[in-house]
């Protein structure tokens, strides 16, 4: 347990420091500042909660869980990093469960910043019913797109770097954007989160418990791969 807490505090250390994590934050802070003169208060934090369900979920996250990984391999670490007296296991739960809480941390500090901004702006019709349940829709969201997290760091390890892991996040968002209007948007995962917010706001889409169950299955797939690929296959 030490040793997983002392690898956790180090892949912190790693991220917090790092302009990826911080640069995407400014990103989101930027886009969101932009979406903030549209509408009444249901239709702005509607729209935020959108962005994450889409281009900052898909992307955003995708970025900061591939660096995570690929940076490694790029800075010729991966070596130093194995010859740590910790498992191989720990340092990819570590790692993780970095990018993880980054992500999550960038969601919250993006959540206040747009409730703070719409106070300062003075956009109309505030409803604390209906923040709430924006709210909700952002963490159910934000919880589908981590477990997408798992494919992106698999490729990052299997790439052995994080150019191919962005370019997937890239192609993975054009898919969700082509393919979740159609039929089979309820079965593409990285569709799901934009349908579900959909679906909350009273539109009929076709989300039955496989939509949610897919998402599940594949981000605990990728999270299984890695810690495979560093379990045997990066070790040949």
């Amino acid at each position: 347990m030490r040793s997983l807490l002392a690898a956790i505090r180090t892949e912190n250390t790693k991220l917090y420091r790092s302009y990826v994590l911080w640069g995407t934050l400014v990103f989101f802070l930027f886009v969101t500042a932009i979406r903030v003169g549209e509408g009444d208060w249901n239709t702005y934090l509607t729209n935020v909660v959108f962005m994450f369900a889409s281009v900052f979920g898909i992307v955003g996250f995708g970025v900061v869980a591939g660096w995570t990984f690929g940076r490694e391999y790029a800075d010729r670490t991966m070596k130093d990093l194995l010859a740590l007296p910790v498992s191989r296991g720990r340092i990819v739960a570590a790692k993780s469960m970095s990018a993880i809480v980054g992500c999550l941390v960038v969601v919250l500090i993006t959540l206040g910043f747009a409730i703070l901004l719409g106070f300062v702006v003075g956009v109309p019709g505030f409803s604390m019913d209906k923040m709430l349940h924006l709210v909700l829709q952002l963490l159910i969201i934000s919880g589908i797109h981590l477990f997408m997290c798992g494919p992106v760091i698999w490729i990052a390890c299997a790439s052995r770097g994080y150019l191919a892991p962005m370019a997937f996040a890239f192609c993975t968002l054009m898919v969700a954007l082509i393919g979740g209007p159609t039929r089979l948007g309820a079965y593409l995962p990285w569709s799901i989160p934009a349908l579900q917010l959909a679906q909350s706001g009273g539109a009929v889409f076709p989300l039955g418990p496989a939509s949610y169950i897919i998402p599940i299955v594949v981000g605990f797939a990728g999270y299984l791969g890695t810690w495979a690929w560093w379990r045997w296959a990066d070790q040949k």
